[in-house]
């Protein structure tokens, strides 16, 4: 973990116990310790698939069309809300063949990232992301709000079926926070 309370190292998430240890505040009382092995396969498969897939693979796949990202998304059921706009269900290949290639250039780390898993083949997440790097051959540096619904398919793998990607706002500049450190009880205030 850097001193911003950041991991970017895919294997510093080698057990489930690792993002409590992580979190700057404390654990949700949703965990069940019977879903144990249904969080540390989500860990495993998205979020450290995730983070080693932007941080290792990603400019590589970009010839490829981005086809290693799409592992970790259920493209017929996927609902997006994110800071480039809403996808509805069954428009998520094509805002993601739109995005992904433009942002392949980037590096990835999370921070208070917490899965938790509802039951054996159902799961949410939450967290901020920074990403880094060039989009477009335009530098980029932001962080942002994540929040993940993952599902476990017949297949035994685990795939995103909605998240959520967002910035907080200033309400009173009217104006996005690109490093997600807003304080909310200061940035409601419209005076």
């Amino acid at each position: 973990m850097d001193k911003n309370g950041f991991v970017k190292n895919d294997a510093a998430y080698s057990a489930v116990a690792k993002q409590y240890e992580f979190l700057h505040m404390k654990p949700s009382k949703y965990h069940n310790p019977a879903l144990v092995d249904a969080e540390q396969e989500v860990l495993d498969q998205l979020y450290r698939g995730w983070l080693h897939y932007w941080n290792l693979e990603s400019r590589a796949d970009y010839h490829n069309g981005m086809v290693g990202a799409r592992r970790f998304y259920d493209f017929d059921d996927m609902l997006s809300y994110d800071m480039f706009g809403n996808t509805v269900r069954g428009s998520f290949e094509e805002h993601f063949n739109s995005i992904f290639p433009y942002w392949n250039d980037g590096e990835m780390e999370f921070k208070d990232i917490e899965i938790t898993a509802v039951a054996p083949d159902w799961a949410y997440s939450s967290m901020i992301q920074h990403t880094w790097g060039s989009a477009g051959g335009v530098p980029f540096d932001t962080a942002f709000r994540r929040t993940g619904i993952a599902h476990k398919n017949e297949a035994g793998e685990w795939k995103w079926v909605h998240e959520h990607l967002s910035f907080p706002t200033d309400m009173k500049t009217k104006q996005a926070d690109f490093t997600a450190s807003l304080d909310p009880l200061k940035a409601t205030k419209l005076t």
